[in-house]
């Protein structure tokens, strides 16, 4: 990963490529696990609270799977199996998924300064009697922080934006368009939304599927996020106001509205579907009963994957028996000769300044299982060791001839040098019998 080791050190970008191509599974089997629990929760708090302990366990995997790759005492891979050699094309996958980052993270800001901008613009104070009313359902719903409410003249549904100053913007449209039942029904559902912390709630979705854009599974629970949000709301409000006729009354009398993604609109979600669900609780029964098989079965197919990739892995002896590597279409191990992979001799000078510190060198091993090229990756700060490092690991370290379909290859790797001044730890004398 030449093009990326001007600011990221290559074994961490090596691994963090390899992140990436784990969360592939990863994802996939967290998406089939929330698929088949969905049909075991009976109220939307359930579902929801599923659906985002699901999303926050995305967010953690691939963290511990670098954590658990990645030896930051080395820089070296730390599982037994994983790659140490780069691939040429691990290269691209991380400078691709920094540039989706990078443009969903424009996105996302431009959205934000879109909701901004709807509370600034074109908005008028609420009159006495409708202030009031929206005081009064704010202490309905037991929301006791600030919020402000306001009219605005751009928006075609009740809409709450931002988080720690929040501001329910209720369109000038509705005054005329919904009976003052209806229009508080809608209230409550934007006040829900904010005594659920649901505003704070929408910037983490943001962040986790800006980082993890590359992977569907993360849309998919994003969005059941979403849907079971808008649900829980609408329960609240049906429960403050109760009357869920008039309530469905009024999201209908709505006009379809997108609202920018930092804001969480009134009509927000599958409409259709809130309806029906307000209407009619079996629908979503019979919905659900084929979400639990479908989620068993692909649950059970990733499942037996996994395991059919782990048992046809290739075993290795121990950690450091060999490096697999990834530099062309079919993977070859290389295997050091032992005996040759000697510490080089201390320079004289740097035990008398007492210099220390560990060499990594990138090398190139021939088909006769010699170095043939060999360069230092990440010096120690001292020329005289890095100097006698890379001359001894050229002059002497062997490896067995990585073999491909029967005959040699040329391979590259890395390999790590330490000087150090402390003596090596006795050994402990025989226990007497």
């Amino acid at each position: 990963m030449t093009e990326l080791s001007w600011w990221m050190p290559l074994d961490a970008g090596r691994d963090l490529g390899w992140t990436l191509l784990h969360f592939l599974w990863q994802g996939a089997l967290l998406a089939a696990l929330l698929q088949t629990m969905l049909p075991l929760c009976r109220s939307a708090t359930g579902r929801h609270n599923c659906a985002l302990a699901t999303l926050a366990m995305m967010a953690l995997a691939p963290v511990a799977t670098f954590l658990s790759i990645h030896d930051f005492a080395t820089g070296g891979a730390g599982i037994a199996g994983l790659p140490v050699a780069t691939p040429f094309w691990m290269n691209w996958l991380v400078v691709l998924w920094l540039t989706g980052i990078a443009v969903l993270s424009l996105r996302a800001m431009i959205g934000w300064h879109l909701a901004r901008s709807l509370g600034r613009r074109d908005t008028l104070d609420l009159p006495a009697a409708l202030l009031r009313r929206c005081q009064n359902l704010q202490r309905r719903l037991a929301v006791a922080w600030p919020i402000r409410f306001a009219l605005s003249r751009r928006i075609d549904a009740p809409m709450v934006i931002g988080w720690l100053r929040p501001v329910v913007l209720i369109p000038l449209s509705a005054l005329a368009g919904l009976a003052p039942a209806q229009l508080d029904a809608l209230i409550l559902h934007e006040l829900a939304h904010i005594r659920r912390f649901d505003t704070v709630i929408n910037i983490l979705l943001t962040a986790v599927e800006t980082i993890l854009f590359y992977h569907p599974a993360v849309w998919w629970v994003s969005r059941q996020v979403r849907i079971e949000r808008e649900h829980c709301c609408d329960d609240l409000a049906v429960s403050a106001c109760g009357d869920a006729a008039m309530y469905v009354e009024a999201l209908t009398a709505l006009k379809p509205w997108k609202a920018a993604d930092m804001a969480l609109a009134a009509n927000g979600g599958r409409l259709k579907d809130r309806v029906a669900r307000l209407l009619d609780d079996r629908c979503e029964t019979r919905r659900f009963s084929l979400s639990a098989v479908t989620g068993l079965a692909l649950l059970g197919l990733l499942a037996g994957s996994v395991a059919m990739a782990q048992t046809q892995a290739p075993a290795r002896a121990d950690k450091g028996s060999g490096a697999y590597l990834s530099n062309d279409k079919n993977r070859v191990m290389l295997r050091p000769i032992r005996e040759t992979h000697t510490l080089p001799p201390y320079p004289k000078e740097s035990i008398h300044l007492k210099e220390e510190g560990r060499v990594k060198l990138a090398v190139t091993i021939g088909t006769d299982g010699a170095i043939s090229r060999a360069s230092v990756v990440e010096p120690s700060g001292y020329q005289r060791l890095d100097d006698a490092a890379l001359q001894f690991v050229k002059s002497h370290w062997r490896w067995q001839p990585a073999m491909r379909a029967g005959k040699p290859v040329v391979a590259t790797t890395r390999v790590s040098v330490l000087f150090d001044l402390k003596p090596p730890p006795l050994p402990s004398p025989p226990k007497s019998r």
